[in-house]
């Protein structure tokens, strides 16, 4: 806790000094991207630690893009943001990641890269797969209406199939 203190402090400070410097210099990028970290902050990103918690990691992501798209964030402040809320393992697993995905030049990160990276991580494949055939074998049985119906869409989100407006029919017969 007082290393993740200690860290966000530097990252406040150092914020403050590029906008400092930006403004001196006439240019607002570092002041505008200060001011977007502590939009961001406000909104009391969770943090994630890593290790196996496939639901966890897709919980969080869906918390972090929830926040983005109220803020209206640009593509490159978003893994900026999002990996400012990375702990533990899962900011060593970024720490090694990022530049792989930067390449040579140090390329910025676009978030589509960063969160299928990240899923193909924390969220493998085989999970994916066992969702899917979880919601294909999914019957109310016991279960009222309601709790089926919760049930249901919980689960309709890991099978393409019924992803979009194409897939409402289906999704209808299926249910």
């Amino acid at each position: 806790m007082a290393a993740r203190n200690e860290r966000e402090r530097l990252l406040t400070e150092a914020l403050n000094n590029l906008a400092q410097v930006m403004a001196n210099q006439g240019g607002g990028g570092g002041a505008t991207m200060y001011h977007g970290l502590d939009r961001f902050q406000r909104n009391n990103p969770p943090t994630f630690k890593g290790g196996y918690d496939p639901e966890g990691a897709e919980a969080w992501l869906r918390e972090i893009e929830k926040i983005f798209r109220v803020m209206e964030c640009q593509d490159h402040q978003k893994v900026l943001f999002a990996t400012h809320m990375l702990a533990d393992e899962a900011e060593y697993w970024w720490e090694n990641t990022r530049p792989r995905l930067e390449g040579a030049g140090g390329a910025v990160v676009p978030w589509g890269t960063f969160r299928q990276t990240f899923l193909e991580k924390y969220f493998p494949e085989d999970v994916k797969n066992r969702k899917e055939m979880e919601f294909l074998e999914l019957k109310q049985g016991s279960m009222t209406v309601a709790e089926y119906a919760a049930r249901f869409e919980n689960l309709v989100r890991y099978f393409p199939h019924y992803q979009g407006e194409a897939g409402e029919r289906s999704k209808c017969v299926k249910f």
